[in-house]
């Protein structure tokens, strides 16, 4: 018999119409710590740890579907019926799974720096896993988070993010890293792209690990999609350009009509 997941560390701000916010592989709900306090004034925000990330207890499995049903747990203990959805990187396929498996539960759904399969398709994305794989396997999390560190924020003036993912990636759990990025590595949605019918926003950055192309073509998959890219900007867009980023997604939530499919900013 599976033991019953202690309740997970959630980080909430702000009073209004809930919005929950899913950070990506080896994260926390410090990733928002720009964005949070930006929506906050005007939103219930709520920003949890996945399971075996940051704060939060340990207890596999680790993948997209089940920290998908902790989201729905927790949005049960928490008292919220429907939540706009906001997904980083992996959180992206958390947030894709929540409004797969529980639409009536998602009003709106936001997906930054993220793609509907992780499935590695070519010689760089395949290089990108094993890489990962390999480092966090030999070196640990502290290495990686370093080498991570430089290749997100390489700018002589992002001290302060490299410094912040730094010391939270020393903090990861090796077992849970490895576990949650094979599974990643093997989750796809795309086929069931029409069935996310809820209002739904992408979010690009030029310089990210995916392609804008695969951006583009994810947003215009989507039965109600539309995009916006950070032309500058790289995979870690909640620290690079969090206060930016809440703007997009405030007006995103705020827009009761139809969307331009394409916004660069």
């Amino acid at each position: 018999m599976s033991r019953e997941l202690p309740p997970l560390f959630c980080a909430e701000s702000g009073d209004g119409e809930p919005v929950l916010l899913i950070h990506g592989l080896g994260a926390s709900h410090r990733d928002w710590r720009d964005v949070m306090p930006a929506l906050a004034p005007h939103y219930r925000v709520l920003a949890p740890d996945l399971r075996g990330h940051g704060s939060s207890p340990r207890q596999r499995p680790y993948n997209p579907e089940r920290f998908a049903a902790d989201m729905r747990a927790l949005l049960d203990a928490r008292g919220v019926d429907r939540v706009d959805v906001v997904g980083h990187s992996m959180g992206g396929a958390v947030a894709l799974c929540l409004a797969l498996c529980a639409p009536e539960r998602v009003r709106r759904l936001v997906i930054a720096n993220s793609v509907p399969s992780f499935r590695p398709r070519r010689p760089a994305e395949i290089a990108e896993i094993a890489f990962r794989i390999g480092m966090m396997g030999v070196l640990g999390p502290k290495r990686l988070g370093r080498i991570m560190a430089r290749r997100m924020f390489p700018d002589p003036g992002q001290e302060a993010q490299r410094a912040l993912l730094e010391e939270r990636a020393e903090r990861n759990r090796r077992g849970v890293y490895l576990e949650s990025l094979i599974a990643l590595s093997r989750w796809s949605v795309r086929e069931r792209l029409d069935a996310v019918t809820m209002p739904a926003l992408v979010i690009a950055s030029g310089h990210d690990y995916f392609p804008v192309d695969d951006s583009e073509r994810f947003a215009a998959e989507l039965p109600d999609g539309r995009l916006h890219i950070f032309p500058d900007a790289r995979h870690g867009l909640p620290l690079e350009h969090g206060e930016a980023m809440a703007e997009i997604i405030a007006a995103f939530l705020r827009e009761p009509g139809e969307h331009q499919r394409r916004v660069v900013e």
